[in-house]
């Protein structure tokens, strides 16, 4: 984020150029980063079944509603609201990872964050997806 904004400040017209094509690089960035957590624990994910994602799915999704509602009845707006969902949504799925990977010789400690690596991405996408195409009115900003 300080790089962005450094580079925002100091190079404006190169930002401007390279913005386009920051989507592309999300989206590489994530399709790698799921296929990285994804790989290293294939097999465990695969024996888990449904059993693991179904509540790490529902961890992803509860977690967004609750994010968006909760401001949304207690008098925030609009893009607070979502702002707050994405926040509880979009758990730190990686980080989580990388601590398992780091601190629990198992290597099986790391099966449910890679497969919220995986929801995370998913569900995130596809509300980013939704709230583009639902404009927020400008009373409600």
């Amino acid at each position: 984020i300080a790089i962005g904004m450094t580079a925002n400040k100091f190079f404006p017209k190169l930002v401007k150029a390279i913005l386009p094509f920051a989507p592309v690089v999300g989206v590489v960035s994530t399709c790698l980063l799921v296929a990285s957590a994804v790989a290293q624990v294939a097999d465990p994910i695969m024996n888990a079944g449904i059993g693991l994602q179904i509540p790490v799915l529902l961890l992803h999704l509860l977690g967004g509603l609750v994010g968006y509602w909760l401001p949304k009845i207690t008098g925030f707006g609009e893009v607070k609201s979502r702002t707050m969902a994405i926040e509880t949504s979009m758990k730190s799925s990686a980080f989580g990872f990388l601590l398992a990977k780091l601190h629990f010789g198992d290597y099986v400690a790391r099966v449910p964050s890679a497969v919220s690596v995986v929801w995370m991405a998913l569900t995130g996408s596809m509300l980013a997806v939704v709230w583009r195409y639902i404009p927020v009115k400008e009373d409600e900003k």
